[in-house]
């Protein structure tokens, strides 16, 4: 799904990427773990990021970030899925703003999606400020919902290309370009609080490499 959107942009191309990050190899609590980064860029993106992680056959994650190119006045998609034992037990979607003023636009478009009434709506964290009204965080119960939930993420996506294909670029220098960078730049910074991501990369990488994946993979500004 999200491969699928990332190959319907315009002039999308691979970003090079350090081998040793893109394809990771190992073992934790004496199970495999391998993790695999694609970068890409694409008209109105500056960073489309797809990350898969494996250990063993306990768990799997997928995680997504689509940076927007700052002169597009475009949401940062970001989804994340955990799935243990085959099920997904925890999940979340957002269209994060990049700006003090959500458009009408965005919230017009937002507004005709229908999140389905899950039965486990999680808390946001602490430093979840950077999400936008609509993020949707839950806990699948059946797979019904986990059905549901990837619907919701093609919602989303569907979105996303609707604000790209209705919004002019700005020039690179001006106050709202400007103010969509340091948006992204605080989203950054906020995601990089989240401690359990940094401990289960800690536990892998040691701490000083953990730091270095979380500042120029996960989250580099």
């Amino acid at each position: 799904l999200l491969q699928n959107r990332i190959n319907s942009f315009d002039n999308v191309r691979a970003l090079s990427l350090d081998p040793q990050l893109k394809q990771i190899y190992g073992s934790l609590n004496n199970e495999d773990l391998f993790i695999i980064n694609e970068f890409y860029q694409a008209k109105g993106f500056r960073k489309l990021h797809l990350e898969v992680a494996s250990l063993g056959n306990s768990m799997q994650i997928l995680h997504s970030v689509f940076f927007p190119d700052p002169c597009f006045e475009i949401p940062i998609f970001g989804v994340d899925l955990v799935v243990i034992s085959d099920k997904i037990s925890a999940a979340i979607v957002d269209l994060s703003p990049v700006s003090k003023n959500t458009s009408k636009f965005f919230k017009s478009s937002m507004a005709s999606i229908t999140i389905p009434n899950f039965k486990a709506f999680r808390d946001l964290p602490d430093w979840g400020g950077i999400f936008s009204p609509y993020v949707c965080f839950i806990s699948p119960v059946d797979n019904n919902e986990e059905k549901s939930f990837l619907k919701l993420i093609e919602d989303y996506l569907s979105a996303l290309s609707t604000f790209l294909n209705n919004i002019k670029p700005e020039h690179a220098d001006s106050i709202n370009t400007k103010e969509r960078f340091n948006f992204q730049k605080l989203y950054c910074l906020q995601q990089k609080q989240n401690d359990k991501t940094r401990s289960v990369l800690s536990k892998f990488f040691g701490s000083s490499l953990a730091n270095r994946y979380i500042d120029d993979i996960l989250f580099e500004c």
